[in-house]
């Protein structure tokens, strides 16, 4: 797996930006409330995301602790399934 995005923190001016650079960014997905996020998409499907918050900091803002970053064990990729029915990608 490669990097699918990087992750800039703007901060409380997030509105501001995103008025600002409006025309270079490609998309405004609505994640949680505690964290206003905008993001230009590349040709290849990564990202480049502005987030009003760090991760932490909006777990916080939620009333939770954060403790770090855990990879999920026994992780099985997804399988690519279209109206046709499942349609796995050759290895």
């Amino acid at each position: 797996m490669g990097l699918e995005h990087l992750g800039v923190v703007v901060g409380d001016d997030v509105d501001d930006f995103s008025r600002e650079h409006r025309a270079a960014l490609t998309g405004q997905p609505f994640q949680s409330a505690a964290n206003e996020t905008n993001y230009w998409l590349f040709e290849d499907f990564t990202h480049v995301k502005f987030h009003q918050r760090s991760l932490r900091a909006a777990v916080e803002w939620q009333g939770r602790t954060f403790d770090g970053i855990h990879h999920v064990e026994d992780w099985v990729s997804q399988r690519l399934v279209t109206a046709t029915g499942s349609n796995p990608l050759p290895r």
